[in-house]
């Protein structure tokens, strides 16, 4: 499981968070807009229980929205793309069908402000090209029901001319809707590519092991230099005691080289299946997000891993202590990343410590 190119999966701490705001001010707004077109043109209403249907499945939309956008059920995924906008459409439809025979226009209903509306919301949680199809689609649609009531509608013109101004009140939303996750997301990475001098875990790990190497060649070697120098001879005892130290400095970097990324962070680590090893960039991207997060009760000792699997798959066990229990709003944006790069996540926390239990498939 990889990241999608979302702003809502791929910078949690604040398109993540602001994305369940968004929702719910779009719902808001969409629910004020068809209430109030209603209010304005209430002589063009025919059937007034289609009508209010229509305004509640406008309401729902926007809740459906609101609570499929948060980050404790994150992240948002295809489905309540398909859920959201499929709702507004239901409710351009009912809302036609309320003003059956009556209705002076069709593109002045409140439908075709709403859907976009629930567009760009949407915006912010899926891939531009998604976002792109599914206004494409909705376009379709609004088209086809304008079509459809067309010969219904009192100021007549061709089914097509109907449909085609109606659909371009929709494809012109949906290409900005679109425009936007993808300008948006260009500028997340960019911005973050452009953020050098920030080391890989590769790099900190051969850092780390020269410095140690450096450190017991000045606290074992270089007394051994001394005391040949100062004897101005070198005996066999000399040789036996640079054999050993050479002997012990290669298994010391050769067992420095083989730790893996989670010990180099400090965790108390067990894995003696080495799956820490097999998890993807995303999935160390995740944990480090998680650990960088909370409120540590010791840095440099971060905590305890446990990982036990199978083949495959593996169930990793993180437990961070923390010197006070964290927020809901720190912990919950990260937890739509975390459900994007694990198949299953169970988080929980208190004033102690922070676990994680998480499924880790991996490669061979």
């Amino acid at each position: 499981m990889r990241l999608e190119r979302t702003l809502q999966q791929q910078d949690p701490l604040d398109a993540g968070e602001s994305a369940r705001l968004f929702a719910f001010g779009g719902g808001c707004l969409a629910l004020l807009a068809a209430v109030g077109m209603t209010a304005v043109g209430a002589e063009e209403v025919a059937n007034w229980s289609l009508e209010i249907a229509a305004i509640l499945i406008v309401a729902l939309t926007g809740v459906v929205a609101t609570v499929t956008s948060s980050p404790f059920r994150g992240p948002f995924r295809m489905r309540s793309h398909v859920l959201v906008t499929g709702l507004s459409l239901l409710a351009f439809l009912l809302d036609e069908l309320a003003q059956l025979g009556s209705n002076d226009l069709v593109h002045d209903d409140w439908g075709l402000v709403t859907v976009p509306i629930f567009l760009f919301v949407v915006a912010a949680m899926r891939p531009a090209q998604e976002v792109l199809v599914g206004g494409l689609v909705a376009a379709l649609v609004v088209g086809a029901t304008a079509a459809v009531v067309s010969p219904f509608v009192t100021l007549q013109v061709s089914p097509f001319t109907r449909a085609s101004i109606a659909m371009t009140s929709i494809v012109a939303p949906a290409a900005a809707s679109a425009a936007f996750a993808r300008a948006a997301l260009a500028r997340l990475l960019r911005a973050s590519a452009q953020r050098t001098g920030i080391p890989t875990v590769d790099q900190v790990v051969r850092l780390t092991v020269q410095q140690e190497t450096i450190a017991r060649m000045e606290a074992e070697v270089v007394p051994l230099l001394e005391d040949i120098l100062a004897a101005g001879a070198l005996t066999d005892g000399d040789g036996r005691r640079a054999r050993a130290l050479a002997t012990g400095l290669r298994t010391a970097v050769l067992a420095d080289l083989r730790r893996d990324w989670l010990s180099e962070a400090g965790f108390v680590v067990t894995d003696r299946q080495g799956y820490v090893e097999r998890m993807s960039p995303e999935q160390r991207t995740a944990v480090r997000g998680l650990v960088g997060a909370v409120p540590l009760l010791d840095p440099a000792r971060p905590g305890t891993a446990v990982v036990v699997g199978q083949d495959l798959e593996a169930v990793l066990e993180l437990t961070l202590p923390v010197g006070s229990r964290p927020p809901r709003s720190v912990i919950a944006p990260l937890l739509p990343v975390l459900r994007s790069v694990f198949p299953h996540v169970d988080l929980r926390s208190d004033d102690h410590a922070v676990v994680l239990v998480a499924e880790v498939p991996v490669e061979r």
